[in-house]
């Protein structure tokens, strides 16, 4: 599944990802030892230009696990 994102410090950048979870976790680009957090929001609309692909929104910043 291809999940876009459309905020937050990895706006427009696309992963792939195994469907199940509602919420990923990416390194932070510019913390060392942060995940940005990322929600799916199923109410919204198909990105233009990538079709199936899921939009993702930023909902905030979480400490690295170890």
């Amino acid at each position: 599944m291809s999940l876009h994102i459309m905020s937050g410090p990895h706006q427009g950048e696309t992963i792939e990802a195994s469907p199940g979870p509602t919420e990923f976790r990416l390194p932070h680009p510019d913390q060392p030892g942060v995940h940005c957090r990322y929600s799916i929001n199923d109410g919204d609309a198909a990105v233009s230009g990538l079709p199936g692909a899921v939009q993702l929104h930023y909902i905030g910043d979480i400490a690295a696990a170890g």
